[in-house]
């Protein structure tokens, strides 16, 4: 069993750790323990008093502290999620690994970071006392293995040869693979096996220049590839004005997903929320929208009404369109914030 399948069991069964310390460069399985022990932790309802989500880039140790030594209103645990930990000033970070021993037995201490170097203060202070948990990008056998099993679990039977196919093409980004392999399940309907043919096929076509992958590339906030997908687009005969709505929709959603995962809304629910069915795409969304803060996704949507206006009435010419689109919107110096 992997180290997240064997953290998401303990977690399951109610056995929570005191402290811990989640951090690699593996977005995905770092973001899913967060999840996870948001959910277990403490029940819905109570969810407004006991649980707390910090910034590490906009909050201080007494903030967290407050947090972390206080007891639970009206339930058995509080749970306190401090993200981007590893990007605190020092000296918060030094304050508050001084102090997690004082947490109350009922309380859990969620500390979330990026690559850092366990060797360093606080991180080896706080390993040798609590619980660490390590999530790098998955490589060679282990990574295709775990493609494997994700079939699997979807009903699927993936040869080796397809996962291999399907990282050379998409990555070794697992929430990207995971996509993938949810579009090659329903594009399978009910073979009970993906070929390499279909891999091919579907993420062939999903890698293509259409709409679809330039939403990805903005929600990414990738501008090369974004510029390169608007350009291939407008030179096939793509409509601005239709590129333009759709990123609008795109950003619309965006928002509501932003705001549902502040009231702690699992991808499954916020999908049926907003799209009425579970979405496939859904981990994409929630990915694309902590890319995002708020304000820079009302300022996108602003943008794009903007745009929309000036190419009806002749204001802006296709390539200045596109410099608009994607410069102004994926361009913006904003932190990542969840």
């Amino acid at each position: 069993m992997s180290d997240f399948g064997k953290f998401a069991s303990s977690v399951g069964k109610g056995k929570f750790p005191k402290v811990c310390l989640i951090y690699g460069n593996e977005d995905y399985f770092v973001s899913k323990a967060v999840d996870l022990l948001m959910e277990k932790v403490v029940n819905p309802e109570q969810r407004s008093f006991n649980l707390d989500v910090f910034d590490g880039t906009e909050t201080t140790s007494e903030e967290v502290l407050s947090s972390i030594l206080s007891f639970p209103f009206v339930g058995e645990r509080r749970l306190s999620v401090v993200r981007r930990f590893d990007r605190m000033e020092k000296k918060h970070k030094l304050d508050i690994a001084g102090h997690l021993g004082d947490a109350p037995e009922s309380n859990v201490v969620c500390l979330v970071g990026g690559e850092l170097k366990i060797t360093d203060e606080p991180y080896k202070t706080i390993a040798a006392s609590f619980e660490t948990l390590t999530f790098n990008r998955l490589k060679g056998p282990e990574l295709s293995e775990f493609l494997m099993d994700t079939a699997r679990s979807l009903g699927k039977e993936l040869g080796a040869g397809a996962a291999d196919l399907l990282v050379d093409m998409t990555g070794d980004s697992v929430g990207d693979l995971i996509s993938e392999i949810e579009k090659l399940s329903l594009y399978v309907g009910d073979a009970k096996k993906i070929e390499i043919e279909d891999v091919s096929t579907v993420v062939g076509r999903s890698r293509s220049f259409n709409i679809f992958e330039l939403q990805r590339a903005v929600g990414e906030r990738n501008t090369v590839r974004a510029q390169e997908i608007a350009a291939k687009m407008l030179e096939t005969g793509e409509k601005p004005v239709y590129m333009n709505f759709m990123l609008a929709k795109y950003f619309l959603n965006l928002l509501e997903v932003k705001h549902d995962l502040s009231r702690n809304m699992n991808p499954k629910d916020i999908a049926t929320a907003i799209f009425g069915r579970y979405n496939p795409f859904i981990n994409e969304y929630v990915a694309a929208a902590r890319a995002y803060t708020i304000p820079e996704l009302k300022t996108a949507i602003t943008v794009l009404l903007d745009v929309d206006t000036k190419l009806k009435t002749g204001g802006f010419a296709d390539s200045e369109a596109i410099v608009v689109l994607v410069t102004e919107i994926t361009g913006r110096n904003g932190s990542r914030t969840t």
